[in-house]
């Protein structure tokens, strides 16, 4: 069964000149996101080994404190490729707001 394609947000609204007006944008994102994933996962694992070598009481809080952090950059990161999503949209609806008022 063949799958539909999903649009890119720099493809929506049949605006086909975007891509080639932003054309590192699809690449930047894509990016931030591999980035965030490889960020959280070498945070939790670097925390781990961290606090095992450390051990006690210091150790668990470093664990924590490390795998709490690793997170917080993981979802700065993603806010931040879903900020650039954001812009396009926005602009997008200002351009046919705009386009559509000018008509009246």
């Amino acid at each position: 069964m063949p799958r539909k394609k999903t649009q890119d947000v720099s493809q929506r609204g049949g605006e086909a000149n975007k891509i080639r007006e932003y054309y590192y944008i699809k690449y930047t994102t894509s990016a931030l996101r591999v980035i965030a994933w490889i960020v959280l996962v070498l945070g939790c694992i670097g925390s781990l080994v961290w606090g095992i070598i450390t051990g006690g009481i210091e150790g668990g809080f470093r664990i924590v404190i490390g795998i709490i952090g690793s997170f917080l950059v993981w979802l700065l990161l993603i806010v931040a490729r879903e900020l650039f999503k954001l812009f396009l949209d926005v602009k997008a609806n200002t351009r046919s707001t705009a386009d559509y008022i000018a008509k009246d």
